[in-house]
């Protein structure tokens, strides 16, 4: 008796993110992680110094040209309160102006080296902070994707009615599919908006206030009455501004929903462009994506127009609030307030102001789209601990158990897609059993229970003595190497597709040609083609039969040692699925295979053919089986 130990892993938190937490919280989580990081604090003090310096030589700046302008004014004539009108300006004052000029073009030189410094230091930990967002999104897909929406959903007759041993699936067909132009955009531009709101809204925002905070002390110490003035128009005219972004977020929040419906209309005009074409439909397929690009485009426009509103306004305000205060003065209302020459410093010590004040509104903006974003994300990026049986990224295969060959059992399984009735039959180990049926019955579906992508509504699965149904998936814990019908490719080299389930003790031992070559002449040119290039964007593009190829190539680069093939040989013509076929007979006795297939060709290697047809499940002897005298189904 072969005793399979340790294969039953705890449940574990789901990964993803917690619907509780705050997008300041994340922000600050993110932010002590990356600082904690080997050289990251001297990174982070160059940033923090980078944004004083640009924050003070604003500041400068703006002391400077006020005091230049006060002593200009005084030589054209203007009553600046330092010189009278009609006197010329003497050459200590040319001297003076000149001295304040260079302490400009200091403060300016410290301003610009400051913000370049600042601003990438800025990219650099919203970029961090945004990576791991990204991976926990990925991970909560991981975790849930696979289990509640198949890829592609099965054209069976829906989940069964049957009792079931999930609380939750009952609920299951409430939940809305999670399209791939969903997780793209999870991925790729609702990340995006999280990290610009930490570079643009949260640290954007902070050297915005810190460039305002040095002006507002110049202005109190150049005239304490105007700047009050000025502060006391400012404030409620900007509360009554920033109340209109309510309507700025429900806009922005539509626009995701767009652009999301435009990426899958887009993904799918692309990858089905044959059919169009076969259709001559093109036109109505451009017609289709046109029609949503241009309610993207519409809303788009309505969005940035009302941000470049808003972050106008402000400016505006500003205006306001200077004319309010020098209005002030110039009535008397103020008492003496320093004479003209002060009325100026204050003029064009606020006008400076602006940009910050700008920064800081478009900085909440930011802000207000980050948390859109991150609510999104919470959303569809949490998962349910119970219903993904508990998934954690990064299951190392270097410290697990090598699994035997043994029988596998499938005792009394009903599946959520497809017929109703239990199935029953056991792959005897080393030996190939092929599922047969029509489209819909539940073939691919039963793989993927096996899998443990999705959840069976009764039954038990064992291996050996392991009981497998309710482990996680992956090859951890379950003893299949998979081959689906639509195979993907990691935006990496052959090798590391190849290689994709090998622990790194195997990695090197793992003959990437070699494995090709068993698989024919086609299999083994690509090998030669592609061989140390990246496949995918950017890189080698490779057909349906080659993916194929190399994802059968790396199920048999695994020490799994049961196979599910899903239509493995569709993608590949006669001769080349003669050598597949070839290949796959001489593991027998190495590995167990389960092929589903609609294909009569693999019949003749089966041991066992399990049989989906008229909402029945037959089990009969295959050719192989029948070419062993006195072996037949009722052995096993």
């Amino acid at each position: 008796m072969v005793v399979l130990a340790n294969r039953q892993a705890p449940v574990v938190e789901a990964a993803g993110i917690p619907k509780s937490r705050t997008l300041l919280g994340f922000y600050v989580h993110g932010l002590r992680t990356v600082f904690r990081e080997p050289g990251r604090p001297f990174g982070v003090a160059i940033f923090l110094v980078a944004s004083a310096l640009h924050s003070f030589g604003h500041a400068a700046l703006a002391l400077a040209a006020a005091r230049c302008a006060v002593i200009l004014a005084g030589s054209m004539g203007l009553p600046t309160g330092a010189r009278q009108a009609g006197q010329e300006l003497s050459s200590h004052g040319i001297r003076t102006a000149l001295l304040f000029g260079s302490v400009g073009l200091v403060a300016a030189l410290a301003k610009a080296i400051g913000g370049v410094v600042a601003a990438h230091g800025q990219a650099t930990l919203a970029n961090r902070v945004g990576g791991t967002l990204r991976l926990e999104v990925l991970d909560a897909w991981f975790a849930d994707y696979r289990l509640r929406r198949p890829r592609q959903a099965d054209h069976g007759r829906g989940p069964s009615t049957l009792p079931t041993t999930n609380s939750n699936a009952a609920d299951a067909g409430t939940i809305p599919l999670r399209t791939a132009a969903r997780g793209v955009s999870a991925l790729t531009a609702r990340v995006t908006d999280v990290e610009t709101g930490l570079a643009q809204g949260l640290l954007g925002g902070g050297r915005a206030l810190a460039q305002l905070l040095p002006i507002l002390v110049a202005l109190i110490w150049i005239s304490p009455k105007l700047a009050l003035v000025a502060f006391v128009v400012l404030a409620p005219f900007a509360w009554i501004l920033s109340s209109s972004r309510r309507a700025w977020r429900h806009a922005n929040r539509a626009a995701a929903r767009d652009s999301e419906e435009l990426l899958e209309a887009v993904d799918e005009a692309v990858r089905h462009a044959d059919l169009w074409v076969s259709y001559s439909a093109e036109t109505k397929a451009r017609t289709a994506v046109s029609k949503l690009g241009e309610s993207l485009g519409r809303r788009a426009a309505k969005i940035h127009a009302t941000s470049a509103a808003m972050s106008g306004g402000n400016e505006v305000l500003a205006a306001v609030a200077l004319c309010a205060a020098l209005g002030a003065a110039q009535a008397g209302w103020l008492g003496d307030v320093g004479g003209g020459g002060r009325l100026l410093a204050f003029t064009v010590c606020f006008f400076l102001a602006y940009r910050p004040i700008r920064d800081l509104t478009e900085s909440r903006l930011a802000w207000s789209r980050a948390v859109l974003a991150f609510g999104d994300l919470s959303e569809t990026g949490g998962t349910d601990a119970e219903t993904s049986l508990g998934y954690r990224a990064g299951h190392s295969r270097d410290d697990a158990t090598p699994w035997p060959l043994v029988d596998l059992h499938v005792d009394g399984l009903v599946l959520r897609h497809g017929m109703d009735v239990p199935i029953t039959f056991v792959v005897p180990a080393g030996e190939l059993v092929v599922v047969v049926g029509a489209t819909g019955e539940g073939k691919t579906t039963l793989l993927r229970t096996l899998l443990g992508l999705e959840p069976q509504v009764a039954g038990e699965l064992r291996y050996g003595d392991a009981r497998l149904t309710a482990v996680p998936p992956g090859l951890v814990h379950r003893p299949f190497a998979w081959v689906p019908q639509d195979s993907g490719l990691l935006a990496d080299t052959l090798e590391v597709n190849v290689r994709l389930g090998s622990s790194v003790a195997d990695v090197d031992a793992i003959d990437v040609r070699g494995t090709l070559r068993g698989l024919g002449a086609g299999a083994d040119a690509l090998a030669v083609a592609t061989l140390g290039r990246r496949l995918g964007p950017s890189g080698v593009v490779v057909s349906g039969g080659e993916r194929q190829w190399v994802a059968l190539a790396r199920a048999l680069a695994t020490s799994q040692p049961v196979l599910l093939l899903d239509e493995p040989t569709s993608g590949l013509d006669a001769e080349s699925q003669a050598v597949v076929l070839a290949a796959i007979a001489k593991l027998r006795g190495k590995r167990s295979v389960v092929f589903v297939t609609h294909r009569p060709e693999p019949l003749a290697l089966a041991s066992i053919i399990v049989r989906f047809e008229d909402d029945t499940v037959r089990v009969e002897d295959g050719p192989a089986r029948r070419r062993q005298p006195g072996a037949s189904v009722a052995d096993t």
